[in-house]
């Protein structure tokens, strides 16, 4: 996913603290998220990459065909919350919107950003379902020789006035010597929300917790995931919800 629709789908997320969503249905979400003369550009855009020789006729044909869903009204995102406060922040929960086009040692999935400090570590949906927690596909993150550390992390979420936490929880499993890190964290120099787990992943799926404490005038804040050492884990299935507030409030 580009930056842009990353920022996008962050932006819709913060409308959560201005009581906007509730009052508006997925397709209204969607038309603002991506209005026709948006989608026009983005047309135009990959039409000239196919002109300067950057895309096969094949990719051309995939992308305009993403881009004309979008504006024909077809397309029905499975990464979009209407509720306020969204039921779960985290957009891509079950890891199934599939980034292929990303660097092995990146985020191969939409919404989730990715890197890798040192050592040689690879991405990749699994799909072989005694390594899937539910749905088709979960995350596999596999140190393939000199261990280091590689992560995923979320786009900056809001605060949600009146949260007094934070609850993140993921299905994992793990073989070998792996070690998961779960970090909340600030975006910058302002107060965000903390809380930390270091675990090692068993080798049967696992449920694994992880509560953030929001900081006095926290505005936002971003969910981090390391994995470090030797051996492999799979992701699925994650949310986070935030605690002592309702859909009424």
């Amino acid at each position: 996913m580009s930056r842009l629709s990353i920022a996008a789908v962050a932006g819709a997320i913060a409308l959560v603290t201005a009581g906007v969503w509730a009052a508006e249905s997925r397709e209204a979400i969607i038309a603002r998220l991506w209005p026709k003369e948006r989608l026009d550009q983005a047309l135009a855009a990959v039409e000239k990459q196919k002109a300067d020789g950057l895309l096969s006729d094949a990719s051309c044909a995939r992308k305009k065909a993403m881009i004309e869903s979008r504006r024909d009204g077809r397309f029905q995102p499975t990464m979009l919350s209407t509720t306020n406060p969204p039921l779960n922040f985290i957009q891509n929960e079950g890891f199934e919107e599939i980034n292929r086009n990303s660097a092995a040692n990146r985020s191969r999935w939409l919404w989730w950003g990715g890197w890798s400090w040192g050592g040689d570590y690879e991405n990749l949906w699994e799909e072989r379902p005694e390594y899937v927690h539910s749905g088709k596909y979960s995350a596999r993150i596999t140190c393939k020789g000199q261990t280091g550390r590689i992560g995923l992390s979320t786009p900056p979420l809001p605060c949600v006035p009146g949260a007094t936490e934070y609850v993140f929880t993921i299905w994992a499993k793990g073989e070998g010597d792996n070690m998961l890190f779960v970090n909340f964290e600030e975006t910058g120099k302002e107060p965000g929300v903390k809380g930390t787990l270091r675990t090692k992943v068993p080798p049967e799926w696992t449920e694994i917790t992880v509560k953030g404490k929001p900081d006095a005038g926290a505005r936002e804040y971003v969910l981090y995931l390391y994995v470090i050492g030797k051996g492999t884990i799979w992701l699925d299935d994650a949310k986070l919800v935030p605690v002592g507030v309702t859909v009424e409030d």
